[in-house]
């Protein structure tokens, strides 16, 4: 007799044969934004690219202008770093717009430096009242009157980078024409090492070239004192349009007030030397190259 054909259960369509698994635990989706915060509260110099870096994060100079510190990443001039300021021309208002910054660095007692300035420091400029930048801690930097551009450049170079390494400086101003990279990138290294604050102001014509610095713009002149800043690099967001900042009007030189008549040490041809000048001013005149010129009256603030 043959046996009977093993019948199976009656499932349901779609449940299964197989016995079900033990449940277990939920698996934990990570907390990817907690994860970024930790980051970047271990890593300052870490930053997103749709927002400012932080402030309070980033060591920074403060601006003295309000709408310019909600525009830089940290709120202010980055320190142990370079900007990179392009002019449109020499005189438009560059030196103005870093003063509050300068003024700020000489109360804390630091020394200010400018390397290569195109015009020669006004010296009637600070002792008309430009208080607050004391010509003890001012240094100009210059070469021979007689250097070739080339030289001239290697020079200059030279006495920034070893400003940087001296760590004595709490801001240094290099004007530079043109530059190679690697040049420009042995600042940003060297500016890394402290906390000097450093622009190298350059003409706009190099903007399509690269450059390290961490902060780049670009300033044009505006009619009643304005002033024109271009964000082309920064840590944060791209901004289209300029800022425009007013700068507020130039001091006047009383014309009884004349520069000092004191000679001025000179400069080996070989080795550019960091001349404290007798009265180095915040502000150049724009009537008189850089070439020292003892006894010449100063009448105007660029």
């Amino acid at each position: 007799m043959t046996a009977p054909p093993h019948i199976l259960p009656a499932v349901e369509d779609g449940a299964s044969l197989l016995p079900s698994p033990p449940e277990s635990a939920p698996v934990p989706v990570p907390d990817h934004r907690a994860s970024v915060a930790e980051l970047e509260h271990r890593y300052p110099g870490l930053w997103r690219a749709g927002q400012l870096g932080h402030a309070g994060r980033l060591p920074v100079c403060p601006s003295g202008y309000d709408a310019l510190a909600q525009e830089l990443p940290g709120g202010g001039w980055p320190a142990g770093a370079v900007t990179e300021l392009l002019l449109a021309h020499d005189g438009v208002g560059e030196l103005r717009l870093l003063m509050p910054a300068l003024r700020t660095l000489a109360a804390a007692g630091r020394r200010v430096a400018f390397v290569n300035p195109p015009y020669l420091p006004n010296a009637a400029g600070l002792a008309a009242g430009l208080a607050g930048l004391p010509a003890r801690q001012l240094y100009w930097v210059r070469p021979p009157a007689a250097t070739p551009p080339a030289s001239r450049r290697t020079d200059m170079l030279w006495a920034a980078e070893q400003m940087l390494r001296s760590q004595a400086f709490g801001a240094v101003l290099v004007w530079l024409g043109t530059a190679r990279p690697e040049a420009l990138r042995r600042l940003q290294v060297l500016a890394q090492a402290g906390d000097t604050v450093v622009w190298v102001l350059r003409p706009l014509r190099v903007l399509q070239e690269s450059s390290p610095a961490v902060l780049r713009l670009a300033l044009s002149p505006l009619p009643g004192n304005m002033l024109s800043i271009a964000f082309h690099k920064r840590r944060g967001p791209v901004r289209d349009a300029p800022l425009v900042l007013s700068l507020g009007g130039m001091a006047h030189v009383p014309a009884r007030v004349a520069a000092p008549t004191a000679p001025v040490t000179p400069v080996t041809p070989t080795a550019p030397a960091v001349v404290p000048p007798h009265h180095a001013a915040d502000v150049l005149d724009r009537g008189a190259s850089a070439a020292p010129a003892a006894g010449r009256a100063a009448t105007e603030l660029a």
